[in-house]
Order: C-alpha cells, then sequence, then structure tokens
C-alpha cells in the first residue's frame, strides 16, 4: 500500500514507519521537524521511503502527496494540554484543522487511519 503520513517523524511515526516499510509498504512521511527530530535516519536507505518537509495545514503541500495514497495517517498534532494551552491556535490549526482538510480532500476509495491517545479523552474529571 501507498501510505501518507503526516507528523511521521514524532512518537508514534518513529515506531509506525519503520514497521510498515519492513512489510513493504511504500511510506510518504510529511514532517515540519520543529522539534528538530531525527527519528527516521534508520529509514532513509529504503527506497520505499519518502520524506518531505512542510506543513500539514497547507493545503498546497499536503494535496499532491495525498493523490499518490492509498492510506493516510494524520498523526501530526501539538500534544499534552500545556502544550495547547501555550499555543492554543497552532494547537486548533494543526490538531482539528489539518485533520479536517484531510477528511474533505480524500476520495472514497481513500482510507484515512486516525489513531488518538487518552490525551484525546481529557483527565478523567467528571
Amino acid at each position: 500500500m501507498k501510505i501518507l503520513i503526516t507528523g511521521g517523524a514524532g512518537y508514534i511515526g518513529s515506531t509506525l514507519v519503520p514497521e510498515l516499510l519492513a512489510k513493504g509498504h511504500e511510506v510518504t512521511v510529511l514532517d515540519s521537524f520543529i522539534f528538530r527530530q531525527s527519528s527516521l535516519l534508520n529509514c532513509c536507505y529504503s527506497d520505499k521511503f519518502t520524506i518531505v518537509r512542510g506543513d500539514c495545514r497547507e493545503e498546497s503541500v499536503v494535496k499532491p502527496l495525498m493523490k499518490e495514497a492509498e492510506v493516510i495517517i494524520p498523526l501530526a498534532a501539538m500534544v499534552g494540554m500545556p502544550m495547547c494551552a501555550r499555543e492554543p491556535i497552532t494547537a486548533r490549526t494543526v490538531n482539528q484543522e489539518a485533520v479536517e482538510m484531510i477528511c474533505k480532500l480524500a476520495s472514497p476509495e481513500q482510507w484515512i487511519l486516525y489513531p488518538t491517545t487518552n490525551s484525546g479523552y481529557g483527565v478523567g474529571q467528571a
């Protein structure tokens, strides 16, 4: 399968991408690298791996990458309440609006896999 992962150089993507490549999938990662991570260096050997530095909120960047994908996995996110509270506009545009854009641009034949952590459900207060 041809898979596009936004935020693929992050915590989940750094584990998921090598596994997908090992299973023979073609993987494209779109990441802004705002944390200067190098977690995918071990994937660069693969001819089935493409990495694009860019912003998941920019339709002009995302749309052409989506055209080639059978599966889209939006992992790009501002994670954790402290970070989201410090950067509420960035959190909304990355965590929500970028995913909404992906859903709008996706064709009926494409799958969107949307994983979330327990942070997505709040802190368990009544």
